[in-house]
């Protein structure tokens, strides 16, 4: 028996063995991001897109907006500094996140302050805003990160990450369908519906966050002040960790460019109704939510590795599907694509979240949890807006391929496959002692829910067995 099977023995009782107190800020943590989803639902469902294109939005726009928050994640670099010379957490998380997710509200209502509605100057203060709610966030990002870290024992960490989120998803999943009904129900323009579920959206945001106010803050490990481009450079300086950031902008980078228009497409090109494509996405909270629990056994049992492995070997399948969908197969294809894609985006959420926790020291752990969320999430940033720019500078383009047509759109996806393809020999270069390989991971896959359904009927009557 291995060490990490040792490990993962010990664990399997989960959160259950803790002391009450810590089991009841655990379950405070799975609460709070349950909330969190319903608000990550209300400002960011395809009543979010319709809104945006309501009030003027272009393809290069919306390149901008998924790319402006995600170039504000330097602010976890400027964060990371901070907290490794704050002795308290709390306060700053609790207080930046009220602010950056009150900022929505102003997003939402901001139409109601311009006659046009479409006019360049709206477009610009949205962006404004979109920006300084993202710098506040990811600023605030490392001190939550590194509280957790401090506070969730670290035998169960995995189990923890995919307990919750399995909640979370499920939350998640419940939200779209709301939000679908609601759509569904009413014939009012975006610019009113988005409002309305931005105001219910930033009203769960904030309890969440203030039910942190009552969660245990152990001591935050303060650094002696040394030179900031030393501590910034700490996890380059790391030879496991800098092959790991390096995997992470990649896919980041690979992932984003397509993934920040594929609501668009489907909105715009394909033609289905915000209410239908509501429908849609939230088969990718069911994934999640149904695979968490298995990859974070997986983890704690046979390592990160051989999950990163498997989840980037399978993703680039979904931008295939992008680019054979049209709106007669769309109904039926995009959620049977979701599911299985979403479940990988489970495990690959999980692994990322545990290699990175259990390899980055706790002195200046700040700054690592930073290179990760920080560099990969710029690199995504830059993506989307390299995105934007080719499908404005490509508005026109069309062919016909052996009677399938084009457009320009496909380019797109078809550059995010490739780019997904060539991650797949940085995460062989990732070094993780003690872990599985890929084989024994699939093969230990076939005997957890969900995937033992897989071997129905013989899998099922052995499972009962």
């Amino acid at each position: 028996m291995t060490d990490r099977d040792s490990q993962a023995r010990a664990g399997t009782r989960g959160a259950a063995d803790e002391p009450t107190s810590v089991r009841r800020e655990l379950r405070t943590m799975v609460i709070g991001g349950c909330l969190a989803m319903v608000y990550a639902v209300g400002i960011g469902s395809p009543a979010t897109t319709e809104f945006f294109r309501a009030i003027g939005a272009r393809e290069f726009h919306f390149g901008l907006i998924t790319g402006i928050p995600l170039f504000m994640l330097v602010f976890q670099f400027v964060g990371a500094a901070a907290l490794n010379r704050a002795a308290r957490r709390k306060s700053v998380f609790v207080g930046l996140l009220v602010f950056c997710r009150l900022l929505y509200l102003g997003v939402a209502f901001l139409p109601f302050a311009f006659r046009e509605r479409g006019g360049p100057t709206l477009l610009v203060l949205v962006l404004v805003l979109l920006a300084v709610s993202a710098a506040a966030h990811n600023y605030a990002v490392p001190f939550w990160y590194s509280w957790m870290a401090d506070l969730i024992p670290r035998r169960v960490l995995n189990r923890i990450w995919g307990w919750r989120q399995r909640a979370m998803h499920l939350t998640w999943s419940a939200a779209f369908l709301a939000v679908a009904f609601f759509l569904h129900r009413t014939d009012a323009p975006a610019t009113v519906t988005f409002p309305i579920l931005a105001v219910l959206a930033v009203a769960a945001g904030v309890v969440d966050v203030l039910l942190f106010l009552g969660v245990r803050e152990p001591p935050n490990l303060v650094i002696a002040v040394r030179r900031p481009w030393r501590e910034l450079a700490a996890p380059l300086r790391h030879p496991d960790y800098r092959r790991f950031v390096g995997l992470s902008c990649a896919w980041s980078f690979a992932t984003m460019c397509a993934a920040s228009f594929m609501q668009l497409y489907v909105l715009k090109v394909i033609g289905l109704s915000p209410g239908v494509v509501t429908l849609i996405w939230c088969v990718q909270g069911i994934g999640m939510a149904t695979a968490s629990g298995m990859w974070g056994r997986l983890a704690d049992r046979h390592g990160h590795r051989p999950i990163l492995n498997v989840c980037i070997t399978l993703k680039p399948l979904i931008a295939v599907v992008f680019l054979v969908l049209t709106p007669r197969n769309a109904v039926w294809l995009l959620p049977l694509a979701f599911l299985p894609d979403s479940m990988l985006n489970a495990g690959y959420t999980i692994a990322s979240n545990g290699y990175m926790l259990s390899i980055a020291p706790r002195e200046n752990r700040s700054m690592f949890i930073a290179a990760i969320a920080g560099l990969a999430g710029m690199c995504g940033g830059l993506s989307a807006f390299l995105g934007g720019i080719l499908l404005a500078r490509t508005q026109g383009w069309s062919a016909t391929v052996a009677g399938w047509s084009l457009n320009h759109y496909h380019l797109l996806f078809a550059a995010s496959f490739v780019l997904r393809l060539a991650c797949r020999p940085l995460v062989r270069r990732i070094r993780e002692p003690g872990s599985a390989g890929s084989m024994r991971l699939l093969g230990a896959m076939m005997d957890e829910w969900p995937m033992w359904v897989v071997r129905f009927p013989v899998g099922l009557y052995r499972r009962f067995r």
